[in-house]
């Protein structure tokens, strides 16, 4: 009886090291299109850094290949980029307050990164960036008005870097580069949260006396006005050494002719990583997200600051994501939408990206 056992159990584990032995690292979204891909490592064993729900920024494990591009969205606009050993983070908003849904990750987890990009310098993008900068020593990168604020927080000042956009500057690293491109912040007409916030904001539990102190504690490390708007909003452009692109926008305002003159130079981008406007209803929402992709012409589209709204009850208004997707793919259907939970993985194989021939 016990060599039938035995006899079972060493064809089960056969079974499955054979199942493992050719099945592909990861899923990559494209692969169903790309015809190359559904063979691309298909003797490597599951890569667990494309599916744990774990920053690496945190702890988490790196992806086994130096050419896999590991993403995980960190709620509003915070996006991790792990790429060949080095850590992009996009946005720093992980402490948001106890009246939001937690992200599963805190500022103060986060150890390991090379460089933050700061899109701007509303509290919202940018409260936890002095905190991260400490603890990771990575170069901290904004706006004027945003590293302004920055130099009041007591980051050492060789951990930060002003950009403004206009001028054609470009940030050097092991393995990518990083154009800062002069965006726009969004300039919403409030129609639509004049006359929907009340009535959300009549369904939500009042702020607490600490709660309220906790909110304004958070917006001290923010800043505001309308510089913000016109010279304060930075797009980012990423290139990592295979060719693989991405345009980073974290406010949907409209496009500006750095970003035009950008696109003009170089095509197109893999990955499109957008900011949805801050409006309510799916309508309303949608035509930014149209200019963003006829501007930056992406193969793939993921969204940013979708979980939040311009409301006082702090409980976030998810706006959805599949309404809008679907406008952009009746435009382009053969764009590639991805929408994923706080910390999930999506990974990319980059030797395959759109400055190449495939």
């Amino acid at each position: 009886m016990k060599a039938k056992l035995y006899l079972a159990a060493a064809i089960s584990a056969l079974a499955a090291a054979m199942s493992s032995a050719h099945a592909l690292p990861f899923s990559d979204p494209r692969a169903e299109r790309i015809e190359a891909m559904d063979a691309a490592g298909a003797n490597q064993p599951r890569d667990l850094a494309c599916r744990a729900n774990s920053f690496v920024s945190a702890g988490g494990q790196f992806p086994r290949n130096p050419h896999t591009l590991a993403l995980r969205w960190g709620g509003f606009a915070n996006y991790e980029l792990v790429y060949n050993g080095k850590i992009i983070l996009l946005d720093a908003y992980y402490d948001r307050g106890s009246y939001y849904q937690p992200v599963g990750v805190k500022a103060a987890d986060i150890k390991r990164a090379d460089v933050l990009l700061l899109g701007h310098g509303h509290s919202d993008h940018m409260s936890d960036a002095a905190t991260i900068g400490k603890q990771t020593g990575a170069m901290v990168v904004g706006a004027p008005v945003t590293t302004e604020k920055l130099a009041t927080q007591s980051l050492p000042a060789r951990q930060i870097k002003t950009v403004t956009g206009r001028s054609g500057e470009v940030l050097r690293f092991d393995g990518f580069t990083i154009e800062p491109i002069l965006g726009r912040h969004s300039e919403a007409d409030g129609g639509a949260a004049q006359v929907l916030g009340p009535a959300i904001d009549s369904l939500m539990p009042a702020l607490t006396p600490a709660q309220k102190a906790e909110e304004a504690e958070i917006r001290s490390r923010g800043t505001t006005g309308p510089r913000v708007i016109a010279e304060g909003t930075i797009a980012y452009l990423i290139t990592l050494d295979s060719g693989f692109r991405i345009m980073f926008r974290d406010s949907a305002g409209a496009v500006t002719e750095y970003e035009k003159q950008a696109m003009a130079r170089i095509g197109r981008v893999d990955l499109a990583i957008i900011a949805f406007r801050a409006s309510y209803l799916p309508a309303l929402v949608a035509p930014q997200a149209v200019e963003f992709m006829r501007a930056y012409k992406p193969e793939m589209i993921m969204p940013a600051h979708h979980d939040a709204g311009p409301v006082q009850g702090h409980d976030g208004v998810w706006r959805s994501t599949e309404p809008v997707f679907q406008v952009l793919k009746d435009e382009n259907p053969d764009l590639i939408t991805i929408s994923r939970g706080y910390r999930e993985p999506v990974c990319f194989n980059t030797d395959f990206n759109v400055s190449r021939p495939r």
